[in-house]
């Protein structure tokens, strides 16, 4: 019986070891991306408290136009018009994070006035997109938006950040 416990107790330990060595573990990995996503205003390490990584507003800007390249087809030079505008928007909610302290921290009432901000600058660019872009590619943009929007929706079911 000994026997069979102390097989059982190693066959575990050496899963366990096996899958701890898959190359880079995340901290690792999170810890090399630190420098260009971290906010030097935020404590906490990587990302501030929490471990949510920050993108400084050219990373985000850039991460962004590349998602909606997945979806939106680009023509000519509309790719970097569209990391501007990216740039442009990422800047300032960047300020409006800055403003009140963290979201965490808000009060309700707070927090509705934030996502009325938010929603108002987010259909800024949603028009300043709209101007760049065919009807065929705004089409594609919103789905873009709706899948980013589900995605969201799953991450919060699931305990995510919201």
């Amino acid at each position: 019986m000994k026997k069979i416990g102390l097989f059982f107790l190693g066959f575990a330990l050496a899963i366990t070891t096996s899958c701890g060595q898959g190359g880079k573990s995340q901290s690792t990995a999170q810890a090399e991306q630190a420098p260009a996503m971290q906010d030097p205003q935020r404590p906490g390490g990587p990302g501030g408290p929490g471990g949510r990584m920050q993108f400084n507003p050219e990373d985000m800007a850039k991460r962004q136009t590349e998602q909606i390249g997945e979806y939106v087809k680009y023509t000519g030079d509309q790719e970097a018009k569209v990391n501007e505008i990216n740039l442009k928007y990422a800047k300032k909610m960047q300020e409006m994070r800055g403003e009140p302290g963290s979201f965490r921290d808000m009060s309700d009432a707070q927090r509705q006035e934030f996502r009325k901000k938010m929603d108002e600058v987010n259909a800024q660019k949603d028009e300043e997109l709209k101007g760049l872009f065919t009807a065929d590619q705004y089409k594609q943009y919103e789905v873009f938006k709706e899948e980013m929007a589900k995605m969201r929706r799953e991450r919060m079911m699931q305990g995510g950040r919201p």
